[in-house]
């Protein structure tokens, strides 16, 4: 008799323990797509920078990607996608690294920063930028460090664009993308 109660304890137990597991899995999976990767929504020639939720729940991050081919000079806008209070906004600075070997440079092929580094040359949430002519109070350097009027990518590659907001909270995206 005593053998019996064990075997009829030991069935419930293996499949609390088996249903527990895939529950876990389900609330993990729940909890990496609800978790936020980022405040900020951009726009890439007016196409959103999108997350692979399927790919998010799975792995626990999907990068950014914008879906569509962007020009060579592409326009860039920026959004708070949940009105995060960001406090006061010291700096806005967008950095273009090119594919390099089965990833990205790590250097960038431009950076585009406030004039002087001044808080009084910011690019403005909603506002859209034509990058192949940055905006007055803004600047943009190359790959070789020169001041240049602004971005000129390569036809038929892949870049990551990475935008960040500084100040008192601060908060950056990664957003891959491709030119036509």
């Amino acid at each position: 008799m005593w053998k019996n109660s064990r075997v009829l304890w030991a069935i419930p137990a293996v499949f609390l323990m088996t249903s527990g597991c895939s529950m876990m899995s389900a609330v993990g999976i729940g909890k990496n797509v609800m978790r936020k990767d980022s405040h900020l929504a951009v726009f890439i020639d007016g196409m959103p920078a999108k997350q692979n939720k399927l790919k998010k729940g799975a792995m626990g991050y999907a990068e950014f990607k914008v879906e569509g081919t962007c020009s060579t000079s592409p326009s860039f806008k920026y959004e708070f996608a949940d009105d995060k209070n960001f406090g006061r906004i010291t700096s806005t600075n967008i950095n273009i690294h090119q594919a390099f070997e089965n990833n990205y440079s790590n250097q960038a092929e431009f950076t585009i920063y406030p004039a002087g580094g001044s808080s009084d040359n910011l690019l403005e949430a909603g506002k859209t930028y034509n990058l192949g002519s940055v905006p007055a109070g803004m600047e943009c350097m190359n790959f070789d460090r020169q001041k240049v009027s602004g971005v000129t990518l390569k036809p038929g590659m892949n870049y990551m664009l990475i935008f960040t907001v500084a100040g008192d909270r601060s908060d950056s995206i990664q957003v891959l993308f491709s030119t036509k």
